[in-house]
């Protein structure tokens, strides 16, 4: 329920529209996110700012559509609803109103009021899931986040490696035993359809990623500063495929283990380019065109390789195929993309593509 079920622009107020909406909101309130969590989803799924202030004015919050999160107050012409708490939500759209604007503040607001009802409880009235995404929160005081370290037995100071983790359940398990030099975690909980790892041992994918995870992980950090390590191993996870095998080890070019600090500049853009932005690039939509024709998730998954290869060769011993298949394959897909790969920068403009392409489709990552 937690990737983007659906564009609330091109919805109709129907039947069904309205149910995905109501089970987004629930999924959300069932696994106990955290506010800047609600907040982050509403604002992908509305594809506009959205903010939540409460009563007292000690909290007003306010996300951009790209999931940056800092303070601000409703503008004029945002749409509220004032709950009985004297807490209010709001939306900032532009345009018109949609059919469902109605419906999505309303299960906004709900989703808001159980979050915040989360935050306010004393730190000695929750588990160890709960004191973890508290103390990675970038929207708790650093008091209250001190407070949940301190339940945790962790010192503000301590030094920690943080992982972001996408998969299932008993896979996240299965992995969450081998990832850290064969130690498991000290600290692990689900955030969202996500899950966070901590430990004092740096992660590594030594014994194998099972299929279908995926990893983003970042530096030591003191564990004070768990909010920006959570921050950078989501950008890494963001950037992260999933497995196609759980065999180490693993060629260069698979990006099932990703670590913020590899990332450069995309490290850096990741906050700033939301999805729509990026679908207006023509190599983006070349591409997406291209993974809607028969055999196209095949074909993405072969300019992966020849991007990251020196030569179609190399990308056809990686693939296991004959270079002349390799050949076909690019040569049907340069029709699309409209350049040759193997002209100067082509493979660096392939490579910014499929990177910006990934960073799109996984935008409901925070």
């Amino acid at each position: 329920m937690f990737g983007l079920l659906l564009r609330l622009s091109g919805l109709d107020a129907d039947a069904a529209s309205a149910v995905r909406v109501i089970g987004f909101f629930d999924a959300l309130v069932e696994h106990r996110s955290a506010i800047d969590v609600v907040l982050r989803r509403s604002a992908a799924l509305a594809e506009c700012p959205v903010g939540v202030r409460i009563a007292d004015g000690t909290v007003s919050l306010r996300v951009e559509v790209n999931g940056e999160v800092g303070f601000g107050e409703p503008p004029p012409n945002a749409r509220t609803l004032r709950l009985p708490s004297g807490d209010e939500v709001w939306i900032e759209r532009d345009a018109p109103p949609l059919p469902l604007d109605d419906l999505m503040i309303e299960r906004f607001a709900i989703a808001s009021t159980v979050a915040l009802g989360w935050r306010h409880r004393d730190v000695s009235e929750l588990d160890g899931a709960a004191l973890l995404r508290m103390a990675i929160s970038a929207t708790e005081q650093e008091p209250d986040r001190r407070r949940a370290l301190g339940r945790l037995g962790l010192e503000p100071t301590a030094l920690v490696y943080v992982a972001a983790v996408a998969g299932q359940g008993d896979d996240v398990q299965r992995l969450s035993r081998t990832l850290f030099a064969g130690e498991p975690p000290s600290y692990l909980a689900p955030v969202g359809a996500i899950h966070v790892l901590v430990s004092p041992c740096p992660p590594e994918p030594g014994l194998g990623i099972p299929v279908g995870c995926r990893v983003g992980t970042t530096s030591r950090h003191a564990a004070v500063a768990l909010p920006q390590a959570w921050r950078e191993a989501g950008i890494a996870l963001r950037y992260a495929q999933p497995s196609t095998h759980d065999r180490p080890p693993y060629a260069t070019h698979e990006a099932v283990f990703v670590r913020f600090e590899q990332l450069g500049g995309f490290g850096a853009i990741a906050g700033r380019l939301p999805p729509d932005v990026i679908s207006d690039v023509p190599d983006i939509q070349a591409l997406d065109k291209l993974a809607a024709e028969n055999g196209g998730a095949e074909l993405i998954a072969t300019l992966e390789i020849v991007a990251a290869t020196e030569s179609l060769r190399h990308a056809a011993t990686l693939l296991h195929l004959h270079h002349n298949s390799v050949a076909h394959r690019i040569a049907r897909a340069e029709k699309v993309l409209g350049f040759s790969v193997a002209e100067p920068y082509s493979r660096s403009r392939l490579m910014v593509a499929l990177m910006l392409r990934r960073l799109r489709d996984s935008a409901d990552i925070a």
